[in-house]
């Protein structure tokens, strides 16, 4: 009884703390644009596209910090009304009020792992394509970047650069190929040219077995092009995981995705924690900002290591790891 009525307390201020997030992030883009819509004229429609295209990205930032801002400011009124001292005169432990509150983690975490998975990367790349027309008036130039394809029954294709020339041809620079059997080919250009991947100059690798050199080779591949993205973050999952096969810089990226995820229940828990050791509820504003401040610093920390790969692409997980045993320290002490 006591836990439901501790998580109803949380939800309505999350819903608040979550449009709060929405309104900054959203501001600080439109402020940080404006003098490019000014510039270029840019029309109402597409700055709402722009928004629109956004908001995957936007709630990926407010959902788990809204749900930080609702555990600390529920818990500040339960301090502030003398409850907590009820609860803990009764003779409840404190700890046992986490439940509801990792138990609300662990749901929102997987919402923000599927919309980072899957509706995050297709609005990215749309949002990518209208800035660019906003920009330079007219649509990118079809230059495909960090290419990466998984035709049924073909393997994974991969490709640094893809440079379309007229009819179903266009340039290949950097390729990577792993068929279902596990061979890996691997070429610094090709053609691409209808129904097939020409490779040369390439290199055929199979574990166990020395390299083989083939001076040109022709490897199926269905003759339209997928969807373009353009970066990393414009990835659908499934892609960004094979692509993290043959391309060692996309393994940071797509740590980073679950890292992420999985964030949303080390900042809960630690807040869960905080909250239930403060005394006065003048200090939850404070810990919010200190809060949602340490976490930045080390998730920008860990980018910074993968960019020279300090700690390799696990680091993604540093911010979440030392929360998780601030929070599991902080749990010891609450019993």
């Amino acid at each position: 009884m006591l836990q439901r009525y501790l998580l109803r307390e949380i939800l309505t201020p999350y819903l608040l703390g979550t449009l709060l997030f929405i309104g900054l992030v959203t501001t600080d883009l439109l402020s940080s644009l404006s003098g490019v819509f000014l510039s270029r004229g840019t029309s109402w429609l597409q700055i709402a596209e722009l928004v629109l295209y956004r908001m995957p990205y936007t709630l990926g930032v407010a959902l788990p910090l809204g749900l930080v801002f609702a555990v600390l400011v529920a818990l500040a009124r339960w301090i502030r009304d003398s409850e907590l001292k009820a609860v803990l005169a009764a003779g409840i432990a404190p700890v046992r009020l986490l439940t509801p509150i990792i138990g609300l983690s662990v749901v929102v975490a997987l919402i923000s792992w599927w919309n980072a998975g899957w509706i995050k990367p297709e609005a990215q790349a749309r949002y990518d394509d209208l800035i660019y027309q906003i920009y330079y008036g007219h649509a990118p130039s079809g230059v495909l970047a960090n290419a990466t394809y998984a035709p049924s029954g073909l393997g994974v294709y991969y490709a640094r650069r893809i440079y379309p020339e007229s009819g179903t041809r266009g340039k290949l620079q950097d390729v990577r190929v792993v068929t279902p059997e596990g061979a890996v080919w691997s070429a610094e250009r090709g053609v691409w040219q209808g129904p097939n991947w020409i490779l040369e100059d390439a290199w055929k690798t199979v574990a166990g077995q020395a390299p083989e050199y083939w001076e040109k080779i022709a490897l199926p591949f269905p003759s339209r092009f997928v969807e373009k993205k353009t970066s990393y973050e414009s990835l659908p999952m499934p892609q960004l995981r094979e692509l993290a096969k043959v391309d060692p810089a996309a393994r940071f990226p797509l740590q980073r995705r679950h890292a992420d995820a999985v964030g949303v229940i080390a900042l809960a828990w630690l807040a869960g924690v905080i909250g239930l050791s403060l005394r006065e509820s003048a200090w939850a504003f404070a810990a919010v900002v200190l809060l949602i401040f340490a976490y930045y610093v080390f998730w920008t920390l860990a980018a910074q290591f993968a960019r020279f790969d300090v700690i390799g692409p696990y680091g993604a997980w540093l911010a979440d790891v030392i929360f998780f045993i601030a929070a599991a320290a902080g749990t010891r002490r609450l019993r």
